[in-house]
């Protein structure tokens, strides 16, 4: 568990902080949440705070040793492009803020594979190699990718000036292991030829959830660090040389790496992998049932 035993979960409430925080509780930590909803289990602190309100983030966030902000939008599809933008990079930038005047030297944040710009591009992008990984350029067109570019950019900034150590995990979409999802789910892989922007990459909230406590844990790696987290495979359950043949025809074929086998997921979490320790555990399969 190391020197960072009491952990303040920003957003811990929300449909992928709840799992955060499990399985932090199932290991051993102190967890606060710090949200406006209040969590469903009993056994962690509660702060009812806006992440919008610098002083009262700043508050709450005394005697934590160190912080794992989930707590955000998760797309831009629902809400205005400027709250989209307000709510994320603000919400990080007081995260943050509150997290150096307290000294605190851990941060890890929730970013996203939309830093690529794929998922909610306007007009088509064409990857550059394949599998995707940390080394590939960021193009968002949409005000969610751009905030998270921004908010990554925030947390170097951060480790820069105060020696914090942050750490950005990119999720693709995040899938939840419930039943009320499953038929939604099942829905998207009927479908799938029409989801070719999203590159139906994806990852169940239980592995993106022990990916924070990892990151959390980790002592590898610069002051700043960005993973991708993903699922080992894609979730069409196809073979994924051949869904780039059918919907992404202009990729050259020396663009594409020889560890993509099967249906490997384009989108790489080797580098979590090699740093972090991660390896994902949950599939299509388990999901789906």
């Amino acid at each position: 568990m190391g020197a960072h035993t009491r952990i303040l979960v920003t957003g811990g409430s929300g449909a992928v902080g709840r799992y955060v925080v499990d399985d932090l509780v199932l290991h051993g930590y102190r967890v606060g949440v710090l949200d406006r909803v209040a969590p469903q289990r009993a056994d962690v602190a509660v702060h009812a705070v806006d992440i919008l309100d610098l002083d009262a983030v700043t508050r709450a966030m005394e005697g934590y040793d160190a912080v794992i902000h989930v707590a955000g939008i998760p797309h831009p599809l629902n809400d205005p492009a400027k709250r989209v933008f307000d709510v994320n990079v603000n919400g990080t930038f007081n995260t943050l803020e509150a997290a150096a005047q307290h000294g605190i030297d851990k941060f890890v944040m929730t970013s996203s594979e939309s830093t690529l710009g794929f998922a909610f591009s306007t007009h088509a992008l064409q990857p550059v190699s394949m599998p995707i990984d940390e080394h590939h350029p960021g193009r968002p067109q949409d005000p969610y990718g751009l905030s998270k570019v921004v908010c990554e950019q925030i947390c170097r900034t951060y480790s820069d000036r105060y020696r914090m150590r942050t750490i950005c995990l990119r999720a693709p979409w995040i899938w939840l292991p419930e039943q009320a999802q499953r038929s939604f789910y099942q829905s998207l892989v009927n479908d799938y030829g029409n989801w070719r922007k999203n590159l139906w990459a994806f990852v169940d909230a239980r592995d993106v959830a022990t990916a924070h406590r990892l990151a959390l844990e980790s002592t590898s790696g610069g002051l700043h660090e960005a993973f991708f987290i993903t699922a080992a495979d894609n979730w069409t359950g196809l073979d994924s040389r051949g869904l780039l043949e059918r919907f992404y025809p202009d990729l050259p074929a020396d663009a594409i790496g020889p560890e993509l086998v099967g249906a490997g997921s384009l989108i790489s979490h080797a580098k979590a992998q090699r740093m972090l320790g991660y390896v994902p555990r949950f599939g299509v399969r388990e999901i789906l049932g």
